[in-house]
């Protein structure tokens, strides 16, 4: 366990270097959250105005509008993520990936990105409701078919956005690159967490220090700064992790900057 979690500790290091050559796709992240926020806020002021008027969450009006703001803003992430991850798999090849680049790659899928958002975005709306009316036993259930859920699809965007295929597919195959890479895909992910841990405890306890001394102006500054600054960084990160993999997969060759004997060991036959 411990050389498999090593192992994928490296390969994220490695993710981070190639991020660094490409420091374009951090933009995309950013981009990305400012959009959502947004469409978001579209939704969120009118929905406002009209519960103002009587209407509760429940009314069919309200529910549709949550539907389709929830379906949006998860549509606008995967296209994102999908540019994210085009760019990263150009430096990988080798080539400067630039942002007209990658957003054009994820244009071209974009109609299969709006149709998966809409799966995507209605499976974790119904999960979620579930969630909200079980007790403790469904909760814990519904915890671990979202977790299967989202292992089952983590490599979807990568095969979306580079392979021609259907969504079904693209489910298929994002299932099976899954089996092939599970330690590596989980494992690698609680690596990227793991940092993201010694980013974020820190800024919180700085935050709170700052709010506590009545310092609030920068307690607020540095909060807002300072989780844009960690959403946008390991959001691209993760992304470019996760077309390392997807490259290793595909074509049995490590990508230019990652260590061949890694992604050997990494993708052994079980």
């Amino acid at each position: 366990m411990m050389e498999r979690f090593e192992r994928s500790w490296r390969l994220m290091v490695q993710s981070y270097r190639v991020l660094m050559q490409a420091k374009e796709l951090l933009l995309l992240p950013l981009i990305s959250g400012v959009t959502i926020l947004a469409v978001c806020a579209s939704f969120i002021v009118p929905m406002g105005v009209f519960a103002s008027h009587g209407h509760t969450e429940t009314s069919c009006a309200m529910m549709a509008a949550y539907f389709a703001m929830y379906v949006l803003a998860y549509t606008i992430g995967i296209f994102f993520q999908a540019a994210i991850v085009a760019g990263a798999s150009q430096r990988l090849a080798g080539t400067s990936p630039t942002l007209g680049s990658s957003l054009g790659a994820a244009m071209k899928r974009l109609p299969s990105i709006v149709a998966w958002g809409l799966i995507a975005g209605t499976v974790g709306m119904i999960l979620r409701a579930i969630q909200e009316r079980s007790g403790l036993l469904g909760t814990i259930d519904i915890s671990l078919l979202g977790a299967a859920w989202s292992l089952a699809t983590f490599f979807v965007v990568p095969v979306l956005v580079l392979e021609d295929r259907t969504i079904g597919d693209t489910f298929k195959r994002s299932l099976s690159i899954v089996k092939a890479t599970w330690g590596e895909a989980v494992i690698g992910g609680g690596s990227i967490g793991l940092v993201a841990l010694v980013f974020w405890v820190p800024l919180i306890v700085v935050v709170a220090l700052l709010a506590g001394a009545g310092l609030t102006i920068p307690a607020i500054v540095l909060g807002v700064a300072g989780g844009a600054a960690g959403l946008v960084f390991f959001n691209a990160l993760q992304s470019v992790y996760l077309a390392s993999l997807y490259r290793y997969a595909s074509t049995g060759e490590a990508p230019a900057g990652y260590s061949a004997d890694d992604f050997s060991q990494a993708f052994r036959r079980k």
